[in-house]
């Protein structure tokens, strides 16, 4: 390797990219790790969005970020803190309202007990259905969650380690069921249904979907004290894996793109930079999502057709936008809470009315369409942290499903993004009287405009729906035909969110491979 300049060079510094870079030095490694925007973090950063007002542009909370990850590169050391959310073991203090003025959650549910408690209002069944509903996604995690720091399982390995256990049944209704059949079978009322659907990656009637939804359900598994708001939200997250990074001996370089992968004889030599510079190195990382990958990066050339295969049937489907916005003060949920109330109990807010409304926007996505069912999950994170505001002012963060990457009938994202807005903020004054009035001033981030700022395809941060035809050894594999060249991104296993496994995996097969090769 002393030919090289480097021992490794890892493209993009998003969190994974970060936290691979983190676990190489720390081995000896020399690492340079290349940033094409000004600052690390990818779609993990914090941004003075508007005049004073900062948030997260993408990424918006931290639930899933693996504690093992988190000790390994002595991230409380470099200033990670987390604002805990706390929240009936669900890592997460929310409200959801619906129309007709009940509402679930908010103030005062610390404790399982809570919830169940809190549902009797909604039905006796659905109180005691509460237990079990907690019980089977504990199982559910349970199952995955063993699995996020070791290299993909086969789902036969899966099975066979699940055998014979209670836990072999709960895998079944995993791979067989939908979320709807789901909420369903456990819920007698619509708006609890509604309100336990999760995160569905695609169609909540598509069988497997509860597979998907276990995925984000490993959380209530996680360390409570790493979860919820980042202090100086998600971008403290990622600096403080950069500096990590730096004290093992990482160099980080922003504003420098890379062109493409120098491949000689089958086997990656380095990269090729924008401005034409070349930098040698033994071993390439691509932070990238697969598609940008194996398209700008590298190019495969036949040389693997299934491969070819994959990426080009890779499913982006679950798109959202990101709706931002400054507020002069906080929405009005006194409609629900009550006067003087908690703002803690609205950092949170999700708008998901009815199971019915829930399936429309999904198929009106699928169509290609805009939906007029807003799914929300909003975050305030300057509730619970100020400095993100002028006194007084609210940062407000939306994800909103779902939106496809491509409109059909001939509409652009040009021509809709102000349409999609101001349906949110018609949705959500509905909900908060005060909202519309309360703007300062608002953008929406469509799925096209993540792509182009972020640079990952289709504008979908997990770089990839996960869903079970693309979970476990379906994801990309962390190496690849060409020698030396590995993904470290969210494309590869377990799959996205902030949760540094697919960095660490990456990692571990690299240091595994350089021992082989020293041996």
């Amino acid at each position: 390797m002393d030919q090289n300049q480097y021992d490794a060079i890892i493209i993009g510094a998003g969190h994974n990219g970060l936290v691979t870079a983190g676990y190489l030095a720390k081995d000896g490694l020399s690492v340079l790790v290349l940033e094409r925007l000004d600052k690390v973090g990818g779609a993990c950063t914090t941004d003075e969005i508007f005049p004073g007002f900062s948030g997260p542009m993408c990424a918006y909370i931290c639930y899933m970020l693996q504690g093992k990850v988190i000790d390994d590169l002595r991230l409380r050391d470099f200033g990670f803190e987390i604002l805990p959310l706390g929240g009936a073991g669900q890592g997460s203090r929310g409200l959801h309202p619906f129309p007709d003025g009940a509402y679930l959650h908010g103030p005062g549910i610390e404790t399982s007990f809570d919830v169940a408690q809190q549902l009797k209002e909604f039905s006796e069944h659905d109180a005691r259905s509460y237990f079990d509903w907690l019980s089977f996604w504990e199982e559910a995690a349970g199952i995955l969650l063993p699995y996020f720091l070791t290299e993909p399982p086969t789902l036969s390995q899966v099975m066979d380690d699940v055998r014979g256990t209670r836990r072999e049944e709960v895998l079944e209704k995993m791979l067989t069921s939908s979320m709807m059949d789901m909420v369903d079978e456990f819920f007698d009322d619509d708006r609890v249904r509604a309100s336990f659907l999760g995160i569905p990656e695609s169609d909540p009637s598509a069988t497997g979907s509860v597979m998907s939804n276990a995925y984000f359900k490993t959380t209530l598994l996680t360390r409570d004290r790493d979860r919820g708001i980042p202090k100086g939200s998600m971008g403290a997250v990622t600096q403080a894996m950069a500096d990590a990074a730096r004290s093992f001996g990482a160099e980080i370089r922003v504003g420098t793109a890379v062109q493409d992968v120098i491949v000689e004889n089958g086997e990656a030599k380095g990269v090729r930079l924008a401005s034409g510079e070349e930098i040698r190195s033994f071993i390439v990382v691509s932070n990238a999502d697969p598609k940008r990958t194996f398209t700008t990066l590298v190019k495969l050339e036949g040389s693997d057709e299934s491969l070819a295969r994959k990426v080009e049937n890779w499913k982006n489907q679950a798109g959202c936008v990101k709706f931002l916005a400054a507020l002069k003060e906080p929405p009005d949920f006194s409609r629900y809470l009550g006067n003087g109330y908690d703002r803690d109990a609205i950092v949170n807010v999700n708008i998901a009315p009815s199971t019915e409304y829930f399936q429309q926007a999904w198929d009106d996505c699928k169509a290609g369409k805009i939906t007029d069912n807003p799914l929300m999950h909003v975050q305030m994170p300057s509730v619970m942290d100020p400095s993100l505001t002028p006194k007084g002012g609210v940062m407000l963060s939306n994800w909103v499903l779902y939106y496809p990457p491509e409109l059909k009938d001939g509409m652009t994202w040009d021509d809709a993004r102000n349409t999609v807005g101001e349906r949110i903020i018609d949705v959500m004054t509905e909900y908060a009287p005060n909202f519309r009035e309360s703007l300062i001033d608002w953008t929406v981030q469509t799925p096209i405009d993540i792509e182009e700022r972020v640079g990952i395809t289709d504008g979908n941060i997990r770089h990839g729906d996960v869903i079970p035809q693309q979970m476990l050894t379906n994801r990309f594999s962390y190496r690849t035909p060409i020698q030396n060249f590995y993904l470290c991104g969210a494309g590869t296993h377990p799959g996205g969110e902030v949760t540094g496994a697919p960095g660490h995996n990456a990692a571990q097969a690299i240091l595994k491979d350089l021992a082989r090769i020293a041996v």
